[in-house]
């Protein structure tokens, strides 16, 4: 079982991490906004493809940090009610190692994750 000053460290280390992602998110959004308006004056068919692969990867990289986001939210709800730090499919306590290096985990290590709602 967590205690409280627990709970409380990885509260705040949710919050930082939140506020990292949506800061990365606002970034590669602004830089695919900007790489589109930087299409219009593409010289060669080589410059253009890089572009289109720049941007592909920044939308990949956002739907990840948006991912991410979801699982660090329910990790924050989790806190809230007072199942943080338990599986979600055994029940069992999640080892707090597991949760200094996944602090949205809602598994053990060798649990399969349960199907999405």
């Amino acid at each position: 079982m967590l205690r409280n000053e627990d709970l409380q460290r990885f509260r705040q280390r949710l919050e930082a991490e939140r506020a990292a992602v949506e800061s990365r998110i606002a970034e590669r959004t602004q830089d695919v906004q900007t790489t589109v308006r930087d299409e219009e004056g593409v010289g060669d068919q080589g410059d253009e493809a890089g572009l289109l692969r720049d941007r592909e990867e920044a939308i990949e990289d956002v739907e990840l940090d948006r991912e991410t986001l979801e699982q660090i939210d329910s990790a924050l709800q989790r806190i809230e009610a007072g199942t943080y730090g338990v599986s979600e499919v055994s029940g069992k306590p999640i080892p707090i190692d597991r949760l200094e290096a996944v602090p949205y985990a809602t598994t053990l290590v060798d649990e399969e994750p349960p199907e999405p709602r």
